[in-house]
């Protein structure tokens, strides 16, 4: 017979020792990926937002500022009816008004009288 130092089954006790902590290592690296995976996504999904916050806010100011555009030209079109209306036909206070106007369009433009 042979003398052994150390029980039967103990090398392979080791074996299975030292499997399972490969194993656990592997679920470890599986499981660190995964979380950093989620991690990447979560920044990824911010940022998204981020962006789409953005262009959205970029959106609202060129709508404001093309309907301020309209209305400067909505403006300037009554005041060109204004200056060019044929008021010779109008009664007395309708033309005085329209005078009235007229002169603060010109005023408005430059013109002093």
């Amino acid at each position: 017979m042979i003398y052994q130092d150390r029980p039967i089954g103990q090398k392979a006790a080791k074996e299975r020792l030292k499997r399972r902590q490969e194993k656990d290592k592997v679920e470890d690296v599986n499981v660190t990926n995964l979380l950093q995976q989620f991690r990447d996504t979560l920044v990824e999904i911010k940022d998204q937002k981020k962006q789409d916050k953005k262009i959205m806010l970029e959106q609202q100011a060129m709508m404001i500022q093309q309907s301020q555009k309209k209305q400067e030209l909505d403006r300037i079109k009554k005041k060109e009816q204004i200056m060019k209306m044929d008021i010779s036909n109008l009664d007395p206070i309708s033309v005085v008004y329209f005078q009235n106007r007229k002169l603060e369009i010109m005023q408005k433009r430059g013109f002093n009288f």
